[in-house]
């Protein structure tokens, strides 16, 4: 059982009331986790072959879109070559090997008939004759292991480098093994799984399960965005809340459609959360989603460069980019909430029809009403008007006709509407036009 399903056991017991859970998967190892380079082994054969061995932790053969680059510094200047680097060995997971030299303005592939490589059993072994390496072997080596993801048009770059600064120092012909930390890979926090639920004092719980990572790095986004009217055409993509994760620290936004941005919410904000344990819990209270009592949510999980202020990996649940639904097990109570108030024409005019509108939404379904019973009143000076009232998408209607005499006065009244035993009303005054 998971960390939210233990919880919810406990308070389903105590409490006695409705508690629901759903579980949504999504699939493992689809966070772009780079290859994780453990040590690299340099040594030289009599015959002048140059051997590198790079260690990799977590894949025994390469995934499809990887590759690895030994960038070689062959004079031991920083400040010469392509950042100071004047040859390239990339080894790509079809089995391809690539040879590049600096021509003093870019790297330029040339052929390296002797130049060999092959990956099995988590190592990859390069082999280069070392007259491809300017005929000397002191020089600083630098591995790195990359990784693309492809999502939404965009490409993502994990990777990991080994050392992580610098470049290692070789020189032969005796061997050189140069270590390099484990788990220090680029890699988005894997979602396997994410649990929703929620209790009778209204808040939502998301446990979502992160197995690559015990706590989530500073450098980690982790992202819930909530269709809470469950229509696409509005929001941001559809979604119209937002809750983050960066680095520990809580932020939730919405929506704003007129400035067409996502905003700070408003103080107090109900929004809660903690990580520990390969699980990241958020909670927000049902309140921040006007009572919606069904909505949709995804989640984002991403590794950034803050430096460099780029995402080098993405892992989305679900993975087709839309949303999960949730149905809340504990329904808010119905409130009728008024949007706009509006007349049709806008004045009245003595002896025409007229009506006076009122847009009200459902809290439970943020959407407005579709039924209800209209009462409507309106008066003349003392002289009352009858008026006949409808709903219609979404909108309380009051029509009538306007009396021929009634050009100069002024025409008032209210408008109420009752819902499932829940009413709302709104007066209006209007003068009267000949």
């Amino acid at each position: 059982m998971t960390v939210g399903g233990a919880a919810a056991s406990g308070l389903l017991v105590c409490a006695g009331l409705a508690l629901a859970a759903t579980s949504y998967s999504d699939p493992a190892g689809d966070h772009n986790d780079a290859p994780d380079i453990t040590s690299v082994q340099v040594s030289e054969a009599p015959d002048g072959l140059v051997t590198i061995t790079i260690d990799m932790r977590n894949y025994q053969a390469l995934p499809s879109d990887s590759w690895i680059n030994v960038w070689f510094d062959l004079d031991s200047n920083p400040n010469t070559g392509d950042f100071g680097d004047e040859t390239l060995v990339r080894y790509v997971s079809t089995g391809e090997v690539e040879l590049y030299d600096f021509d003093g303005a870019e790297m330029v592939p040339r052929t390296a008939p002797g130049v060999s490589g092959r990956f099995t059993g988590g190592v990859l072994t390069l082999a280069v004759p070392k007259a491809d390496l300017g005929g000397d072997t002191v020089f600083g080596v630098l591995a790195v292991s990359s990784r693309s993801q492809a999502l939404a048009g965009s490409e993502f770059i994990a990777s990991d480098y080994a050392p992580d600064r610098g470049r290692s120092a070789y020189s032969g012909p005796s061997q050189a093994i140069f270590p390099d930390p484990g788990n220090d890979e680029d890699a988005a926090p894997d979602i396997t799984s994410v649990r929703a639920s929620d209790t009778p004092d209204g808040w939502i719980t998301f446990v979502i399960s992160t197995p690559n990572y015990a706590r989530l790095p500073a450098e980690a986004v982790l992202a819930v965005a909530v269709d809470r009217d469950n229509r696409a055409a509005t929001g941001d993509a559809g979604a119209e809340v937002l809750l983050r994760s960066i680095g520990g620290e809580l932020v939730l936004e919405k929506w704003d459609p007129s400035a067409r941005a996502w905003v700070d919410d408003t103080r107090p904000t109900r929004f809660r959360g903690r990580n520990s344990a390969n699980a990241v819990t958020l909670e927000l209270h049902r309140s921040e989603l006007g009572d919606a009592a069904r909505f949709g949510f995804s989640v984002t999980a991403a590794d950034v460069n803050t430096q460099a202020e780029s995402v080098l990996a993405v892992d989305l649940a679900p993975d087709s980019g839309g949303f999960y639904r949730y149905t809340l097990a504990n329904k808010p109570t119905l409130r009728l909430v008024t949007t706009r108030l509006f007349a049709t024409p806008a004045r009245p005019r003595a002896g025409k029809p007229f009506a006076v509108n009122l847009a009200v939404r459902r809290s439970d379904t943020n959407r407005g009403i579709t039924s209800g019973a209209v009462t409507c009143r309106a008066r003349v000076g003392g002289t009352a008007v009858r008026a006949k009232g409808s709903v219609a998408a979404g909108t309380a209607r009051c029509a009538l006709a306007v009396p021929s005499t009634a050009a100069g006065r002024l025409l008032r009244g209210s408008i109420a509407v009752r819902v499932e035993g829940k009413s709302v009303s709104a007066d209006f005054a209007y003068v009267v036009r000949s």
